[in-house]
C-alpha cells in the first residue's frame, strides 16, 4: 500500500525550518514509511529546499499563500493509494501512525481521524491557547479524516475561498456515505501564537461563518474551562477568550479576507 503524505506550508525559515526537519525525520522513523511526502510552499517559503528532509520529499511551489490552493496542487499528483493530510505544525508522535491507519483501512474504514494533541510548550499566552484549544478538540470531538482513501478524492478540491472552513466542506459529503474510524496514534500540534493574528484569525473566520452560512452548534461553557484547567493557565485562558470575543466583533479587517 503506498501512502502520500500533504503538507503545505508557509510563513518564515526561523518560525517553521526546524519543525519541518522534525516533521521529516518522524515520517523516515515510521514503521511504515510514506510512498512520498508532497511539500507545497509558496514564492515566500521556497527556504525548505535547503532544509535535510527525507529523499522521499517533492516540493511544489504554489502561485499564492492559500492553503486550499496547496492541498489542491498536491492533490493533482498523488501517486498513493491514500492521503495523509498533515500540517506544518503537526508531527506524529509515535513511529506507528501510518502503519495504525492502514490497519483501520484493511478493516474496511476509507475516512480515518487522527486525535490531536496539543503541545502546551513555549510562552505563557501560547500554552494557555493549547489549553483552550485541547478542550475545544476534546468536547466537540473536533477532528477530520485525515487519512483517506485516494479515489474518493481524486475529483474533489478544496475551496480556496472557503478557509478556515475548507476542511468541513471538503469531506462534508464524504462523511455521509463512507465508513469514518479513529485509531489511537496521536498528532502533536504544536500550533503557534501570536496574539493579534490570533485574533485577526477569529475575526475572519467569524465573518466567513456569516457569509458561508456554516452552523457552529458546539459551544465550549465557562464552567468546563474553569473545572478542567490548572490554575496557572485560567487567568491566560480566560483573557484570550476576552479578547477573542471582542475581536470578533469590532477588529478591522478588509472584506474578503482570507487570512
Amino acid at each position: 500500500m503506498k501512502i502520500t503524505i500533504i503538507t503545505p506550508i508557509h510563513g518564515k525559515k526561523k518560525h517553521y525550518a526546524n519543525m519541518i526537519q522534525k516533521i521529516g525525520s518522524r515520517l523516515n522513523e515510521q514503521t511504515v514509511k510514506p510512498f512520498e511526502w508532497i511539500i507545497v510552499c509558496d514564492d515566500k517559503s521556497t527556504w525548505v529546499k535547503d532544509l535535510e528532509i527525507p529523499k522521499f520529499t517533492t516540493i511544489k511551489i504554489a502561485e499564492k499563500n492559500n492553503i486550499s490552493l496547496k492541498r489542491n496542487l498536491a492533490l493533482d499528483s498523488v501517486n498513493g493509494n491514500y492521503v495523509l493530510l498533515l500540517d506544518s505544525d503537526q508531527i506524529p508522535e509515535s513511529n506507528e501512525l501510518i502503519a495504525d491507519c492502514i490497519k483501520k483501512s484493511e478493516e474496511g474504514f476509507n475516512l480515518i481521524r487522527i486525535p490531536e494533541k496539543f503541545s502546551g510548550t513555549g510562552g505563557y499566552l501560547k500554552r494557555s491557547y493549547h489549553q483552550l484549544r485541547g478542550l475545544y478538540w476534546e468536547k466537540s470531538d473536533e477532528g477530520i479524516p485525515r487519512f483517506v482513501k485516494t479515489e474518493l478524492v481524486k475529483n474533489k478540491r478544496f475551496d480556496p475561498e472557503r478557509l478556515h472552513f475548507e476542511d468541513e466542506l471538503f469531506f462534508e459529503e464524504l462523511r455521509t456515505v463512507h465508513k469514518e474510524a479513529k485509531v489511537e496514534s496521536i498528532i502533536i500540534h504544536n500550533e503557534g501564537f501570536e496574539l493579534y493574528t490570533n485574533l485577526r484569525k477569529a475575526r475572519i473566520a467569524q465573518k466567513q461563518s456569516k457569509s458561508h452560512k456554516i452552523k457552529t452548534p458546539f459551544r465550549l461553557d465557562i464552567k468546563t474551562i474553569i473545572l478542567e484547567t490548572p490554575l496557572t493557565l485560567l487567568p491566560g485562558v480566560i483573557f484570550i477568550l476576552g479578547l477573542r470575543t471582542i475581536a470578533k466583533r469590532i477588529l478591522p479587517v478588509e472584506s474578503g479576507t482570507s487570512r
